[in-house]
C-alpha cells in the first residue's frame, strides 16, 4: 500500500511535529505558530531548524537543506532512500491509519520490509509472523517515584486503588502523571505522561515520559492500553470498548472494577491494523468505540468529521466483526469529554443505547 503524503500532512498537527521532534532528540521550543529545534536534518547541533504551522514546512537557516518537508525530515534523519517508506513511517508514527481514506491498493509495497526500517520509531528487536515485538523497558525504571493519591483525577472518578493497580505514578519534579504501557505480555514498553501543569499543556498534555535521560517512547500503533489485563475479560465477554486515553481505561476500571475490565485506549482517534487484529486474535466478537465527543452540536463540520471518522472505521472493518458506537444524541457529555469522563451513569445510559452500526 502507499499513502498519499498530502492527504497524511492534513492530519498532522504542530504538537505531532513537536512530538516528532522531541523524539528525534532535537530539543524543540514551541511557540504559537512555529517550532524552533536543533538542525538535526544535517546532524547539526544549532537550535536554527524551524518548523512552520501555515506552510507545513521545515527550513534551516545554518546549511544549505533549504525547505523540506516531515517526510523528507524523517528520510534525513533515518537515512531512508523510499519515499513511500518515510510516509508510512509517520502515518505509523501518529496512528494516522484509519483517518486517512485515499489508499492506493494497486502499489505493491511489502510493508513488513518497511516496519524493518523503522529501527528508530518501532526500534522492533523481533519481528515474526505477524507480531510485533517491542523493545523491553526495564521495570526498575519507575521504582523511585511515588504513588501518592492524584486528587485531579480522584475528581474525575479514577481511584486511587486503580492508580497502584495499574502502577501509575507520580514525578514531583516537573508535576507530571506517569503511565505505563504494557504489551500483552505485560511488558513494560512505553510510558507516557499527562502534565498537571497548565503551562505545560502548550507541549501537549500526553508526550512519551523522559526517564535518566532516555525516551520512554513506543509506536501507538502496535499496541492497546490496557490491554494485557484486560485480555482474559475480552476473551470471556467476546467484547472490547474501544476509547482514545488511558483516563478512559482507568475510569472503567474504576467504575466496573479490575476484574470486569474490557475496555483498552489507542491513545489516539484512529484504530491501526495491527490493534484490530489484536482485538480479533483476542476472541471479539463485537467493538464498541467509545471515541470524544469532539463536537458540540449535531452539525456542522465537527460533528461531520466524527460521523466520517466512525464511517471510515466502520466500511474498514465491518466485514469481520460487530462495530457499535457510544454516541451522545442526549447531550449527557460535555465538549470533547469521553463516555466515561461524566460518571458511571452516564456511561450506562449511553451503553444501553449504544448505535449498532
Amino acid at each position: 500500500m502507499s499513502y498519499d503524503k498530502e492527504i497524511v500532512k492534513e492530519q498532522i498537527e504542530l504538537e505531532d511535529i513537536y512530538n516528532l521532534l522531541d523524539f528525534f532528540d532535537a530539543e524543540p521550543q514551541m511557540f504559537n505558530t512555529y517550532i524552533i529545534a536543533k538542525t538535526i536534518c544535517h546532524g547539526g547541533d544549532s537550535h536554527k531548524l524551524y518548523y512552520y504551522e501555515n506552510t507545513q514546512l521545515f527550513k534551516c537557516y545554518s546549511d544549505s537543506c533549504g525547505s523540506f518537508d516531515v517526510f523528507e525530515l524523517v528520510q534525513k534523519v533515518e537515512d531512508i532512500k523510499d519515499l513511500n517508506a518515510a510516509v508510512f513511517y509517520v502515518v505509523n508514527f501518529f496512528n494516522l491509519q484509519s483517518k486517512i481514506n485515499e489508499v492506493d491498493e494497486d502499489f505493491d509495497l511489502d510493508t513488513s520490509k518497511y516496519i524493518a526500517q523503522l529501527s528508530k520509531l518501532a526500534q522492533l528487536d523481533v519481528y515474526k509472523k505477524d507480531k510485533v515485538v517491542l523493545p523491553e523497558l526495564p521495570m526498575e525504571m519507575l521504582d523511585h517515584y511515588p504513588q501518592p493519591e492524584i486528587l485531579n483525577w480522584t475528581k474525575e472518578g479514577i481511584s486511587p486503588e486503580v492508580c497502584r493497580y495499574m502502577g501509575i505514578k507520580y514525578n514531583p519534579v516537573n508535576g507530571n502523571i506517569l503511565i505505563p504501557h504494557y504489551d500483552e505480555d505485560s511488558r513494560l514498553v512505553g510510558i507516557r505522561q499527562r502534565t498537571l501543569v497548565q503551562e505545560q499543556e502548550v507541549y501537549g498534555k500526553y508526550r512519551p515520559a523522559r526517564i535518566q535521560g532516555q525516551l520512554c517512547n513506543h509506536p501507538l500503533a502496535f499496541n492497546l492500553y490496557g490491554f494485557n489485563q484486560a485480555k482474559p475479560h475480552i476473551k470471556q465477554a467476546q467484547l472490547a470498548i474501544i476509547v482514545e486515553g488511558e483516563k478512559s481505561v482507568l475510569q472503567y476500571m474504576s467504575y466496573f472494577g479490575t476484574l470486569s475490565n474490557i475496555c483498552v485506549a489507542v491513545c489516539g482517534s484512529s484504530i491501526s491494523q495491527y490493534q484490530f487484529q489484536l482485538l480479533l486474535d483476542a476472541g471479539v466478537k463485537e467493538i464498541v468505540l467509545g471515541f470524544d465527543k469532539d463536537f458540540q452540536e449535531m452539525r456542522g463540520k465537527e460533528y461531520e468529521d466524527v460521523v466520517k471518522k466512525i464511517d471510515n472505521i466502520y466500511n474498514k472493518y465491518k466485514n469481520r466483526i460487530t462495530i457499535s458506537v457510544l454516541f451522545d444524541k442526549w447531550n449527557l457529555l460535555g465538549y470533547k469529554n469521553s463516555p466515561l469522563d461524566c460518571g458511571k451513569e452516564a456511561f450506562l445510559y449511553l451503553w444501553r443505547n449504544r448505535i449498532m452500526c
